[in-house]
C-alpha cells in the first residue's frame, strides 16, 4: 500500500480532527468569556462596598498583643539582593528555516553533515536527538513509525521525479502535461526540501494503516520542532499536493507559531 493510497483513508479523519479542533477553540473562547465577565462583576462590586472603620479599642491591648503587632524583622535571605543573570544567547535559526521551493532553490554550495539512520536514511545531524525523541514518544502511544524518505541527493530527486513524469506518459498524458502533473507531485530537483536533510516522509512498519500516525503527528509534531509541511488547505501557496507524511523541521518556536497559527511556512516566513 503506497502513501497515497494511505492519503485516500486519511483525508476524512483529517477533516475530522479540523472539526474538533475548531470545537476545542470554541469552548477556549466561551470559557475565557466567562471568567472576563466573573472578573468584571467581582470588580465592580468590591469598589462599591466601602471599608469599614476601624472600632476604637475600649482598653490598652495586652503586652502579648502588642507584641504580635509588631513587624518582624526580615531574615537575612530576605535582605540579600536577587542577582542579576545574563540573557540566554537567541538561538540561530537560519538553518532551520531556509526556504527551498520552486521559488527558491537550494542555496548555492549547500552542504550538510548528514547522521545516518536505519535502513539506509539519513537526516541533518542536528535535528536527530528530537527526531529520535518523537519517535519514541509515538512509540509508548502505541504507533510503530518508520521514515521512508529522508535526505535526497540531487541525483536521486531527478530519478524520482523522472519516474513520476514516465507513469504519468505511460497513462496516455503528452509530455508537457506529464512534467506538469508530476511538478505539482515532486518537487523540482535543486528545490526539494528532501535535499536540505531537514524533511521526512513518514509512514509505519509493515501494513499498519498509518491514519492515526498522521493525526498524531499533525497534532504533535510541533512539541519537537516538526511541522506537517504541505497541508491539505495551503496547496495554492506551497505548490505541492496534500502530503500528510511529509513533515519538516524549523526548531521548536517556528513550530509552535505556525501550527498556532494554521499558516504554512511560506505564510510564516513573508509575515515573520
Amino acid at each position: 500500500m503506497d502513501n497515497y493510497e494511505k492519503y485516500q483513508r486519511a483525508r476524512e479523519e483529517r477533516k475530522r480532527q479540523q472539526e474538533r479542533r475548531r470545537r476545542r477553540k470554541l469552548v477556549i473562547v466561551v470559557l475565557l468569556l466567562a471568567v472576563l465577565i466573573a472578573g468584571l462583576v467581582l470588580w465592580k462590586s468590591g469598589r462599591l462596598i466601602k471599608p469599614r472603620k476601624a472600632a476604637s479599642p475600649i482598653s490598652a491591648p495586652s503586652s502579648e498583643a502588642a507584641v504580635q503587632t509588631q513587624p518582624t524583622a526580615p531574615t537575612e535571605l530576605e535582605t540579600e539582593p536577587v542577582q542579576e543573570t545574563e540573557p540566554a544567547p537567541e538561538e540561530d535559526d537560519d538553518w532551520m528555516l531556509v526556504l527551498v521551493n520552486r521559488n527558491n532553490p537550494l542555496p548555492e554550495g549547500f552542504t550538510v553533515e548528514l547522521k545516518a539512520l536505519q535502513n539506509e536514511q539519513f537526516v541533518d545531524d542536528r535535528i536527530y536527538p528530537e527526531l529520535q525523541k518523537m519517535f519514541d514518544d509515538a512509540r509508548d502511544l502505541g504507533y510503530s513509525p518508520l521514515i521512508n524518505e529522508s535526505f535526497r541527493s540531487h541525483e536521486r530527486q531527478q530519478e524520482i521525479m523522472d519516474a513520476h513524469i514516465a507513469s504519468y506518459e505511460s497513462s496516455g498524458y503528452s509530455h508537457e502535461d506529464a512534467v506538469a502533473s508530476a511538478e505539482t507531485e515532486v518537487a523540482i530537483p535543486g528545490t526539494s526540501e528532501h535535499e536540505l536533510g531537514l524533511a521526512l516522509d513518514i509512514t509505519t512498519v509493515g501494513d499498519i494503516d498509518p491514519t492515526s500516525l498522521w493525526s498524531w503527528l499533525a497534532e504533535n509534531s510541533w512539541k519537537y520542532g516538526f511541522i506537517l509541511r504541505y497541508p491539505e488547505e495551503k496547496t495554492d501557496i506551497t505548490g505541492i499536493t496534500y502530503e500528510p507524511w511529509h513533515f519538516r523541521y524549523v526548531g521548536k518556536k517556528a513550530a509552535e507559531e505556525i501550527y498556532s497559527s494554521g499558516v504554512c511556512l511560506e505564510e510564516y516566513l513573508t509575515n515573520r
